[in-house]
């Protein structure tokens, strides 16, 4: 059967899940966006975008709706995220309310937060290149780098006293299970304890920081304040298990993906020992290529007409990052890794009113560490025998464990 013949992908073909779309998500997502860019997946009750220009117009929308309350029952936004919208806190939010958390957040988690913590995240980094060094023979670079490296960036921004990182460490990665669609029974008791004892903990520091004038991300959120609004003490525990669960994992996602593709393509990491300042311009292609979040989930407010379909209100719009990504019209010849690449075009970070509000600090952290390491271990390769491959996550994309030797 040739490819003009066989049928077009849909449902679980078009996620994580199917191995065909986990490792190369351009073949399928290419074959939809050619013949039916706005495809009525019917099995998992979605309405499915491929190309760039619907999905650029519509991430940046705001008229669009995230809160899955409002999504029609049986939608693939009810079913994924309908028992867990507490969880994801901000990101589940419409206005007013929305607003009235993010401008608050965007007090204390701004740009100056991030400035002042990159000396320290140097260290971190280092430290773990440290590690790195003292290990013989092949090491996981997930578990030894890149897990730990945000984690413990995470931990100096928020504060945590040096006592309780072991334990911080410990109940951020249980939370994490939260992404794994396949938790054992042990995982699944892992994640339940670590949310709860890390929200009893995150409770008391925030109670212990009202009021002080301290520079921590936990105090400068007990106290932001707006035309009198402040937000509740269990605002900010969700708000940070937030950063825990999506930020570290995403951060840890980019950092290890920027491993594989400069180790997969040798010349680009010679472009960039080259000339080092084209690291700002290759996380942005690490991000086109190998998005850490694979999907923008939106609920239609109304009844919208889109390309050739009519969704109705309360229906699922699914914005495939990889299939604008990969869309030859927005990024001509997308296959390509390319870090000297004119006007990339990705929307990793999301847009609109839920652009990622933790972008710049996971950025700094990856211009940190991809250029640090590979001049630290020149002969950095993939460990013999070793298959890199993709995490089974659906809604996200990034590797499991990313075996290298020195």
């Amino acid at each position: 059967m040739s490819e003009d013949t066989l049928p077009l992908p849909t449902g679980y073909q078009l996620s994580a899940l199917d191995p065909v779309y986990r490792e190369t998500p351009w073949e399928p997502l290419g074959r939809l966006r050619d013949a039916d860019p706005v495809h009525h997946d019917q099995q998992l009750n979605r309405y499915f975008f491929t190309r760039g220009s619907e999905v650029e117009a519509l991430v940046k929308n705001r008229h669009l709706v995230v809160d899955p309350a409002k999504a029609n029952d049986g939608t693939f936004t009810k079913t994924l995220y309908g028992q867990n919208s507490k969880e994801l806190s901000l990101l589940m939010l419409d206005d007013p309310d929305h607003a009235r958390q993010r401008n608050l957040v965007l007090k204390a988690f701004n740009k100056r937060s991030v400035d002042a913590l990159t000396p320290r995240i140097h260290e971190i980094a280092k430290d773990l290149a440290d590690d790195i060094e003292a290990v013989e023979g092949e090491f996981d670079f997930v578990q030894l780098f890149g897990s730990p490296l945000p984690t413990t960036v995470m931990a100096e921004l928020l504060g945590v006293n040096a006592a309780d990182r072991k334990d911080f460490r410990r109940w951020s990665l249980g939370c994490m299970q939260a992404l794994n669609p396949f938790r054992t029974l042990e995982q699944t008791a892992l994640y339940e304890e670590s949310t709860t004892t890390l929200a009893d903990y995150l409770a008391v520091e925030v109670e212990k920081r009202r009021g002080n004038t301290d520079e921590d991300l936990i105090s400068r959120l007990a106290r932001a304040e707006e035309e009198g609004d402040t937000l509740t003490t269990t605002d900010i525990v969700l708000l940070i298990r937030l950063l825990l669960i999506a930020g570290n994992s995403t951060t840890t996602d980019m950092i290890g993906s920027g491993i594989v593709q400069f180790l997969k393509n040798p010349d680009q990491l010679a472009k960039l020992k080259a000339d080092p300042l084209l690291i700002d311009n290759a996380l942005d292609e690490i991000l086109r290529v190998e998005p850490p979040v694979a999907q923008a989930l939106r609920t239609a407010p109304e009844e919208m007409h889109l390309v050739d379909k009519v969704v109705k209100k309360g229906e699922t719009i699914h914005l495939s990052l990889f299939g604008a990504h990969y869309d030859p019209a927005l990024n001509p010849d997308p296959q390509k890794f390319d870090i000297t690449r004119q006007d990339i075009k990705h929307f990793a970070f999301g847009g609109g009113a839920h652009y990622c509000l933790g972008a710049g600090l996971g950025k700094v952290q990856a211009k940190i560490a991809l250029p640090m390491l590979f001049d630290r271990f020149p002969n950095l390769a993939f460990a013999p025998e070793r298959e890199v491959k993709h995490k089974i996550a659906p809604a996200f994309n990034g590797y499991g464990e990313i075996w290298l030797v020195k």
